[in-house]
């Protein structure tokens, strides 16, 4: 009987330089911790009843406050006076409005959407406005001043004694 001297090498299941990942590797998308003003913005949104916004997603600010981004362009700033809603107008500005619950919020976002005021912006005519403008700043004649004037039916009154 002969006796053999080699031997067959079992290889291993995994390759000795693979790297396995033992738990999957989180990406990093929050800071490691949370502020104060991040949990009491989150605190008392929930207790106003806003919008569910996720204590992570309260952003602090350099002056003290936090931010919260809501769908459409709206925003949210909590600081020491409450809650601030920024909602854009259609005008190309913000309206920042005070809120105090969702209903405040709600009526914030109604007036900004419905905003006719121009921000300071060059006000753009359409033609009729144009032609309807130049109609009602042309010059009145001494005429119709004096046919306006003597049209009214005010009577002096009497200066009351007492």
């Amino acid at each position: 009987m002969t006796r053999r001297t080699h031997t067959k090498k079992r290889t291993p299941a995994v390759k000795p330089n693979a790297v396995r990942a033992v738990l999957p590797v989180r990406p990093v998308t929050s800071p490691e911790f949370i502020t104060e003003q991040q949990m009491t913005a989150a605190y008392t949104a929930r207790l106003a009843e806003l919008p569910l916004i996720p204590i992570t997603a309260w952003d602090p600010q350099p002056n003290g406050t936090v931010r919260a981004h809501l769908a459409g362009g709206i925003s949210l700033t909590h600081g020491t006076a409450g809650f601030t809603a920024h909602t854009p107008c259609p005008n190309g500005a913000h309206h920042h409005t005070p809120v105090a619950n969702g209903q405040d919020l709600r009526n914030a976002i109604a007036t900004s959407a419905n905003c006719t005021d121009l921000h300071g912006q060059a006000r753009t005519l359409t033609l009729h406005q144009a032609a309807a403008t130049a109609e009602d700043t042309q010059q009145w004649s001494r005429a119709d001043i004096d046919a306006t004037l003597t049209a009214t039916d005010e009577q002096p009154k009497e200066h009351p004694t007492s």
